[in-house]
């Protein structure tokens, strides 16, 4: 069952008190880290700006843009992910009885995208977000329960909106691959060298397992291995009381938080079709945003921060085909500009404003509990 509710106006407890102090000591690392992605922001984006410039061949950027209307449409509209999926995890929060908030959810989602910026795509959020939650004050167990739930939606509406662009595009995408005769080749390769990937993977553990076990690596490696297996059982035994609780009384929540992430991941990979149409590109919505998404999911398994330099090379190849050689580069320069650095910079401003008024309140009130100082005494 969910846990009771925190009243926001009760007085201050040692607990909330333990909470910043825990904040305050695990952002300490995550800061410096920060700290070099705000430093590397603005000079990365003037490059970015840099690179659109020279691909105008010093051309007027209003003789390449048809309808720069849609890239005012644009502007506003590279946040709504960042605050849809905040709003989402503070939903979750509260319906799991968590002290989370829409700031802190804010805060932990702002984190997560500046240090995925600075570290490997492929490394994951994952683990960054943990940390952040545990900042937050709360338990790892239960932020991977918040976070297990984020990631079963995200993972129902991506694949609704693929099926769904797929049928719509006319399966235009489907055509375009089947028109390489190695791409299948290549396609089927894969999926089996992941296969045995896995399946050794897997045997890797269980002989591992069972050597434990056997006591062949001594006691203090099985003690261990015992307690971890332990928490393992902990951990997943809160994780299904979670879900048992979503379904039985979540299931208001779970639409209303569908539909937010529906919108998250509709509008974040429509970015780039909405720029092509601004320069003079025939806005093709499902295709465009299928295209947009396998960018993305290339340039996620390139080991440069940020996908840096992965993410540009997928957009010209895959939108290649579909798009004029003229406004390519300048429109792939305008997307990774636009899509990218400009929400990572807003997510910069604001995580920074968020901790440092969350720091700012945890002095505060470390303050309001000190004792009163002793009265002197009249003459």
């Amino acid at each position: 069952m969910p846990q009771a509710l925190v009243d926001p106006a009760a007085p201050a407890d040692p607990g909330g008190a333990q909470r910043d102090v825990l904040g305050q000591h695990l952002a300490r690392l995550p800061r410096r880290t920060l700290a070099i992605a705000l430093s590397l922001l603005p000079i990365v984006a003037l490059v970015n700006a840099g690179v659109l410039v020279w691909s105008l061949g010093g051309i007027d950027l209003s003789r390449k843009l048809v309808a720069p209307h849609l890239l005012a449409l644009v502007l506003p509209l590279v946040f709504v992910p960042m605050l849809a999926n905040s709003l989402r995890l503070a939903i979750w929060g509260r319906f799991l009885g968590l002290d989370l908030g829409f700031a802190g959810a804010l805060r932990v989602i702002t984190g997560t995208m500046i240090a995925n910026s600075v570290t490997p795509t492929a490394a994951g959020g994952t683990p960054i977000k943990v940390l952040l939650l545990l900042g937050e004050g709360i338990a790892v167990r239960r932020g991977v329960s918040l976070i297990s739930l984020q990631a079963a939606e995200d993972a129902l509406v991506m694949f609704g909106l693929m099926m769904l662009c797929i049928g719509v595009s006319g399966f235009a995408m489907a055509d375009y691959l089947g028109s390489d005769p190695a791409f299948y080749a290549r396609l089927d390769q894969t999926l089996r060298s992941a296969a045995l990937i896995v399946v050794g993977a897997l045997l890797a553990v269980t002989v591992v397992g069972a050597l434990i076990a056997a006591g062949l690596f001594g006691r203090r490696v099985a003690e261990w291995s015992a307690r971890g297996v332990q928490k393992l059982r902990s951990w997943t035994a809160t994780i299904i009381g979670d879900w048992i609780a979503v379904l039985r009384s979540g299931k208001a929540v779970a639409m209303v938080t569908l539909a937010l992430a529906l919108l998250q991941w509709g509008v974040r990979f429509s970015i780039a079709g909405l720029v092509l149409a601004a320069f003079g590109t025939e806005w093709q919505p499902a295709l465009f945003w299928l295209l947009q998404y396998l960018v993305q999911s290339i340039s996620s398994t390139v080991p440069t921060p940020g996908g840096v330099g992965g993410a540009e090379a997928a957009f010209l190849l895959l939108f290649a085909p579909f798009v004029e050689r003229a406004v390519l580069f300048p429109a792939m320069s305008t997307w990774r500009l636009l899509f990218f650095y400009l929400p990572l910079v807003g997510a910069a401003v604001t995580f920074f404003a968020l901790r440092r008024s969350l720091l700012r309140r945890a002095k505060g009130n470390a303050e309001a509990l000190l004792p009163d100082a002793a009265p002197v005494p009249a003459e």
